[in-house]
């Protein structure tokens, strides 16, 4: 098989898997993340999926940071595409979160308690380096 034959065939079976696991089910959501890192072929697979209008129920949700994303960054031209097409596609911006917000989410990944110091500077580290 030639390479676009290939790659159309793949798509194929990605899209016949999701009607598939789809139809089995009321709501299917399928979360991406970090799609600024996603290639051209990703991207493309991802239209691919949007544009069949006959998988039932599939919502799909990608994040990305928009900062790493500019004009002309594949991803930014891929949804200029979509919304050229007049595919549906709601944007929802959600800012940095505060350290006080990722005290408990590193407690609760260490297991260890809120009040804690360690606790406390690990999370200042953290938000701050990310």
């Amino acid at each position: 098989l030639g390479g676009k034959e290939s790659i159309s065939r793949m798509h194929y079976a990605v899209r016949r898997l999701l009607k598939i696991v789809c139809s089995h089910f009321k709501g299917v959501v399928l979360f991406i993340d970090d799609l600024q890192w996603s290639d051209t072929a990703t991207l493309d697979l991802l239209k691919s999926i949007v544009l069949d209008g006959e998988i039932p129920s599939l919502l799909i949700v990608g994040a990305y940071r928009e900062d790493e994303v500019p004009d002309h960054h594949p991803l930014a031209f891929h949804i200029r595409e979509l919304e050229q097409m007049n595919v549906t596609i709601t944007k929802i911006r959600i800012g940095n979160l505060s350290v006080d917000y990722a005290i408990p989410l590193v407690a609760e990944a260490l297991g260890m308690d809120d009040d804690d110091s360690k606790v406390k500077s690990l999370a200042e580290t953290i938000h701050r380096k990310t």
